[in-house]
């Protein structure tokens, strides 16, 4: 089986003390909601690959957000093989990492999402469309 390494993130703001979630509505290759997530380049190591990612996504740039790497990472297995950058791939294996933002204004990348949301956890859990994503949440 031929599993794509790749970095996700789960970010969120704090307004009044409480944590809002941004959750991505997904456009391409599936719809549905999910966190911001990608792979990595030829030559990438997953600290670059989730800078880049956050960057292309939502257009923020370091400082404007505090990073940190988390002790798990999650493996999804695709229901159907995917064809990315002209391989063929089983499932995904992602490096979770946190992003606390500065605000909750961010530039949508429309070629991969076609709107986010912010909620509340209880709010994303019943959004969120992969189970893998969903325990995550609920280890944060």
């Amino acid at each position: 089986m031929k599993i794509r390494k790749g970095v996700a993130a789960v970010i969120f703001v704090k307004e009044n003390g409480k944590k809002r979630y941004l959750v991505l509505k997904r456009k391409l290759h599936w719809k549905g909601y999910e966190f911001l997530k990608g792979g990595l380049k030829k030559g990438e190591n997953e600290d670059n690959a989730i800078r880049r990612e956050i960057r292309e996504e939502t257009g923020k740039l370091s400082p404007e957000y505090k990073l940190r790497k988390t002790t798990f990472d999650y493996l999804f297995v695709y229901e159907k093989p995917f064809i990315h950058d002209r391989q063929l791939w089983n499932g995904a294996k992602n490096k979770i990492y946190a992003a606390e933002f500065d605000n909750s204004k961010i530039k949508l990348d429309k070629d991969e999402h076609s709107g986010f949301k912010w909620m509340r956890k209880k709010e994303a859990l019943k959004l969120l469309t992969w189970h893998e994503q969903k325990k995550i949440l609920r280890k944060f």
